[in-house]
């Protein structure tokens, strides 16, 4: 847990301590900080678009600068470093800070966004996106983005291309937030090419999408021809001779599986027979039981008349 102590101070004093610099250095055109601890001290490299009000007459810009961070952030030995932004429209740090500045100032957001978007792009970059967000127009907050180019959004080409940074402003409907998206041509890989399509390319690629099936000729494919080679010879030759011997084979056993094939078929009762001796058995119970109660009633019939003739005696 004490490590993961460490790094979460060391994070929270690096944010601290950017968003101090940007208050404190706001009119050097402030472009971000970059802190890096060594065994002497704490290396800090400053990217500024005017380091000379950074440093002052004589240094004594820095001196103070240093004092200050080693006093408020606890720092032992900071070296501070400033270095010039060659190209300020290429860093978005820059731009957030030019947006925000010249929102306070009174200018329209969109204006504003516009205005930096344009300076981007005719800086060379591969493309800009700037998002804006809070309460623009009404009471509700939302947000408006304007875009222009290629601007990635995941992969790892995105992760080496794009930079992006953000800043908010304070004005009386409420608080702006404000993030840049900046594409950077130089740190493409050797591996990636982006292709730039003129419209009239653009134009005959859609022209031949809208084609029909019917109109698009089709290039059969040429075989290419197959060289045979001594092996396969070879291969054709055993396959010849074995075809030849399995021929010889088949019409020695052939009459033998034809007998067994009449045996097994003699074997085998038929199904109508099974029917017409069942039916001829249900018919002769049938007569048998039919019989046995016609006796039955007979000699029924000739009891009853002995007893009539019994009782006519008795009663003479």
């Amino acid at each position: 847990m004490s490590a993961i102590r460490k790094v979460m101070k060391n994070f929270a004093r690096n944010s601290e301590l950017d968003e101090y610099l940007t208050k404190e250095i706001a009119d050097a055109g402030y472009g971000g900080v970059d802190i890096l601890k060594t065994p002497v001290g704490t290396r800090i490299t400053l990217f500024v678009t005017r380091p000379g009000i950074v440093i002052g007459r004589r240094g004594v810009g820095i001196r103070s600068l240093t004092e200050n961070i080693e006093s408020k952030f606890e720092i032992q030995n900071p070296q501070i470093s400033v270095l010039e932004i060659e190209v300020p429209e290429l860093s978005p740090q820059v731009m957030c800070n030019r947006i925000s500045h010249n929102v306070s100032r009174g200018t329209a957001f969109r204006r504003a966004a516009l205005w930096a978007l344009n300076s981007i792009m005719n800086a060379g970059a591969l493309g800009a996106e700037i998002s804006i967000s809070g309460k623009l127009r009404s009471e509700r907050a939302h947000h408006e983005k304007h875009r222009a180019g290629i601007v990635l959004k995941s992969g790892e080409t995105a992760k080496r291309i794009v930079r992006e940074a953000t800043s908010d402003v304070l004005l009386k409907m409420g608080l702006y937030g404000i993030k840049v998206k900046i594409s950077i041509k130089d740190a493409i890989p050797p591996e990636v090419e982006i292709k730039d399509y003129t419209p009239e390319e653009i134009e005959t690629k859609s022209a031949d999408k809208e084609k029909p099936s019917s109109e698009i000729e089709v290039k059969p494919k040429q075989k290419k021809p197959v060289e045979k080679k001594e092996s396969d010879e070879k291969s054709t030759i055993n396959e010849q001779t074995k075809s030849k011997i399995n021929a010889d084979m088949k019409v020695e056993t052939g009459p033998k599986k034809s007998r067994l094939g009449n045996e097994k078929k003699t074997k085998k009762p038929d199904s109508k027979a099974k029917l017409e001796t069942e039916d001829g058995d249900k018919n002769k119970r049938d007569n048998s039981t039919k019989i046995k109660s016609n006796k039955k009633i007979v000699r029924r019939k000739a009891k009853t008349k002995e007893k009539e003739t019994e009782d006519e005696k008795s009663k003479k």
